[in-house]
């Protein structure tokens, strides 16, 4: 026995020598620092690039955190292989650094190396590393071939991805380790990676499956959603199918129908892709029961055998009460199926003449919206459905764009649908979705800011706790070392790329609004200043220094128990009961159409320079006869409009625009709009139109669902079609490795999902069913390359030539050439109510640097209407731009909107 015992422990030993294991033994090259969400800088290109300097050896390097101003290498040997931990508090006294910076002092990054080799059989393996922003992986045979990955960095689960390894080669892995202030508070940073050999051709992310929750015995909503690797050799392009297992549980009590149209389906090597389906039961006499799994079989077929592989997946079910907070789905705006928490209120209020109403919490950041320490928090309201988004994902994108869309979309689900309600009892719990109160705690009490100032008349009011008026100043970008190579005129033009997210600068949308700001005395995460500064620019621009209810709770922290929820908290929720008044006097604020609804019944649809500040200020008067007049004066306005909704207890009877034009209030939206029309172009003399066309100019024009800037292609459903065009097989391989690229990071970060064609195809499948006018589409690869590019360059500035060069603003404009450039810019379709991205470049590099352009979180300011990337960019981030800006209202380089650089480095 005791033989045999030792025998198995040398078959263990032996299996374990055989598998692929990641490095413990690390050559650590760091800290150097870098800004917030600025990740495309490097100071070591500057020295020949992390692939081209020794590894390990005594050079340093220069570092504003390192002693005599460098730093060098470092080893470490760890006791998990593929992980890492790294403070430095062991060489830099943090805190010394922390008295004059704060904690964006925290934020550096270093480079940590090691070597492995590839045990097993030559395969695909699957490779996901969290808390990680990018590595690489390196064959030392062939050195350059590199492949670069996103990790995982916030951790979700979903970061796998695909690498074939040759069993006997040597490989060495790059991580770029990036510390994350928000998540730690301090400068520790971690990682963990994990390397698997897969066979099979299709792998689930069974993190990512989604089920509804059965409530009280029935579903709480109708949609689901798997997502499935492409773990195989092969792109999968005969469609893939869904269907219940036979004979199950499952298959007995319920059906399935796919959402897509999975014949125009295809899922590359490498991408990982969601897909949705509806669910219902067979019999609505059944009550379901937990325990109970959803029993799924995805069937692929093979396009050159014909034959099937079927893969399987069971998904749990949760089952609660409709008395308790639970999880419904709905399809957001790019149809992937997300989910919600929810709450239902007490009373039946669909039989009150106000019908029930909406409570939004929103999240703070790293926060779970499933999480019970999140949502068992809540209270059941008398008359108010409690709605928890989730913004997409759990750091989301600090409720801006994607993740804005997410709540209304959230909010229009649960008033369609009535989540969890019978069929026989939705009548008792109908629901008007245009009166809301907004509440969130820390990200998500900016979150609650930002909702209020952008969607002001759908308010009861708000009660934002430890919020922030904007991510600039919460963690300040001034430590970013591109801004180093960058005067104020291009700082501008980048920073304006994220403005429009800032609550201050349109905080006069705010004025008599009910509101509240809670935080903690002592709160050391969000500090009491943020809140305060809100408190104080509100009440100056309502004249009034009790506009906002102030609960400053003494001796407590960042969160304390009952932050949202104690008896003083549900004693406000309790007083707000009707959408206020417009006040006597208001200025209506955007810098971006796109995301701001109407304020006192005004809709800013265009402005006359985009991205410059736009004002409408309205005074009420009463006229001789008792009529209400609204004196309208403008401020950098093209079109704006009246909107009917919310109703009012009175309503103007005429309009005197910039005290000169009279109007009779009686052309509303969306049939008409007033239009600025000055006879000379370099004007302020206001000439006012009623027009009745709302969809000419939106054909031709900068609407809200074109306005840009880039992070707006992320706002509806997208397809990426790659370039094959070119002759050269390199070109065409790098587009579509592209293509998967912006795939993955926009399933990591925002679980979304996207269908990708090379240009052949996407020509084939517009010829059976015409998508192009209603979804944004993101193309890799200049006219040469990508025939979609060709057909659709006409709507735009940039115009490219036969040695890849490119001007913008017309033949005669602004050329650019050389290796190394690349561009990335907005054009609208051919309808103009969506975007089409357009992503190339002069040579591989180029193309690979406006790729890394492209704005992956909120935050990211490389992102305006078009940028131009040098071939320094890596290396000087911000300084590598050659140009950036933003189209005019007929998409066409604008003077005032636009700079150029000939000179990088």
């Amino acid at each position: 026995m005791k033989y045999l015992y030792i025998l198995k422990i040398l078959l263990l030993l032996i299996n374990y020598i055989k598998c692929t294991t990641l490095p413990s033994f690390y050559n650590v090259l760091g800290p150097f620092p870098i800004g917030e969400r600025e990740e495309i800088y490097d100071t070591l290109e500057s020295y020949g690039g992390i692939f081209n300097i020794p590894i390990g050896d005594n050079t340093t390097y220069p570092s504003e955190l390192g002693h005599n101003s460098v730093v060098g290498w470092s080893t470490y040997n760890w006791s998990i292989p593929g992980a890492f931990q790294m403070e430095w508090s062991s060489s830099i006294n943090w805190s010394f650094y922390d008295m004059p910076f704060g904690w964006e002092i925290y934020l550096w990054y270093a480079y940590v190396i090691g070597d492995f080799t590839a045990t097993e059989p030559s395969s695909n393996y699957i490779i996901n590393c969290t808390d990680i922003r990018t590595f690489y992986i390196q064959s030392q045979s062939n050195p350059s071939k590199i492949y670069e990955f996103s990790g995982d960095f916030f951790a979700y689960g979903n970061g796998q991805q695909i690498i074939y390894l040759n069993q006997g080669e040597q490989y060495r892995i790059y991580l770029k380790m990036l510390s994350s202030t928000r998540v730690y508070g301090t400068a520790f940073s971690q990682f963990t990676c994990n390397l698997i050999p897969i066979k099979e051709t299709i792998s689930i992310v069974e993190t990512e499956s989604l089920v509804p929750d059965i409530v009280s015995g029935i579903l709480a909503s109708k949609y689901a959603s798997i997502t499935l690797l492409n773990s195989g050799e092969m792109d999968l392009t005969n469609g893939v199918t869904i269907a219940l297992v036979q004979n199950s549980t499952s298959d007995q009590l319920f059906e399935i129908k796919s959402i897509l149209n999975t014949s125009y389906t295809n899922i590359l090597v490498g991408q990982r892709f969601s897909i949705p389906f509806e669910i219902s039961i067979k019999d609505f006499s059944n009550q379901l029961g937990c325990p109970l799994n959803l029993e799924i079989q995805v069937s692929i077929t093979d396009g050159n055998s014909g034959s099937t592989n079927n893969f399987y997946t069971s998904v749990a079910f949760n089952c609660t009460e409709f008395t308790n907070a639970f999880l419904y789905t709905f399809l957001d705006f790019d149809q992937t199926v997300q989910y919600a928490m929810l709450l239902s209120p007490i009373n039946q209020c669909g039989l009150n003449e106000g019908l029930c109403n909406v409570m939004v919490a929103t999240h703070g950041f790293l926060g779970v919206t499933r999480d019970p320490s999140w949502f068992a928090q809540f209270q059941r309201q008398d008359n108010l459905w409690t709605v928890m988004p989730t913004g997409r994902t759990n750091c989301g994108y600090d409720w801006a764009s994607s993740s804005r869309l997410n709540v209304f979309y959230s909010v229009q689900s649960l008033v369609s649908s009535l989540p969890g309600v019978p069929n026989s009892q939705k009548q008792l719990y109908k629901t008007d979705s245009s009166k809301i109160l907004f509440i969130g705690h820390s990200m998500g009490g900016m979150g609650c800011w930002n909702l209020l100032v952008r969607q002001g008349d759908l308010a009861l009011g708000g009660a934002c706790a430890s919020g922030f008026p904007k991510l600039s100043m919460y963690i300040s970008y001034e430590t970013s070392p591109g801004f180093s190579y960058i005067d104020q005129t291009l700082k501008a033009l980048l920073m304006i790329s994220i403005e429009e997210n800032n609550v201050d600068i349109i905080s006069s949308n705010l004025v008599g609004l009910k509101l509240m700001a809670r935080y903690g005395e002592n709160d050391t995460v969000v500090n009491p200043y943020h809140s305060r500064r809100i408190v104080r620019i509100v009440a100056e621009q309502s004249q009034d220094e009790n506009a906002v209810i102030v609960s400053e709770v003494p001796n407590e922290n960042h969160y304390f128990p009952g932050i949202l929820t104690d008896s003083y908290m549900q004693s406000y929720y309790n007083s707000l009961t009707s959408i206020p008044p417009i006040p006597k006097t208001i200025t209506i604020s955007t810098l971006n159409p796109s995301g701001t609804g109407p304020r006192a019944n005004i809709l800013i649809l265009q402005l006359s320079i985009p991205f410059r500040l736009a004002k409408i200020k309205l005074t009420q008067v009463y006229d001789s006869n008792g009529d209400l007049i609204w004196y309208l004066d403008t401020q950098n306005v093209k079109r704006f409009a009246i909107t009917q909704e919310p109703v009012r207890a009175e309503f103007p009877t005429t309009l005197i625009i910039d005290n000169k034009q009279q109007f009779s209030n009686q052309y509303f939206y969306p049939q008409y709009h007033f239009e600025n029309n000055p006879q000379q172009q370099r004007s302020n003399q206001k000439n006012w139109t009623i027009n009745p066309d709302n969809s000419t100019w939106i054909q031709n024009e900068k609407n809200p669902s074109t306005y840009g800037p880039i992070r707006q292609i992320f706002e509806s459903s997208i397809k990426i079609v790659y370039g094959t065009a070119s002759q050269n097989n390199q070109t065409i391989a790098q587009a579509k490795q592209a293509a998967i690229y912006i795939n993955n990071f926009w399933n990591n970060y925002g679980r979304g999902s996207v269908t990708i064609f090379s240009d052949q195809q996407y020509i084939e499948q517009l010829s059976n069913q015409d998508t192009s006018c209603s979804e944004n589409v993101i193309l890799i690869g200049n006219s040469n390359e990508n025939l979609i590019t060709s057909k659709y360059i006409i709507r735009s500035d940039v115009s490219f030539n036969q040695d890849n060069s490119f001007n913008i603003g017309g033949e005669d404009g602004y050329l650019f050439q050389g290796d190394g450039v690349g561009i990335a810019f907005l054009m609208p379709n051919r309808c103009g109510g969506n975007l089409i991205l357009v992503i190339a470049g002069t040579d591989s590099l180029g193309l690979d640097n406006a790729l890394h352009s492209i704005p992956q979180r909120s935050g990211d300011i490389t992102g305006p209407d078009f940028i131009v990337t040098g071939p320094d960019f890596r290396g000087k981030g911000y300084g590598g731009i050659l140009s950036a800006g933003y189209w005019d209202n007929y998409y066409k380089l604008s003077d005032s909107n636009f700079y150029i650089s000939e000179i990088t480095n």
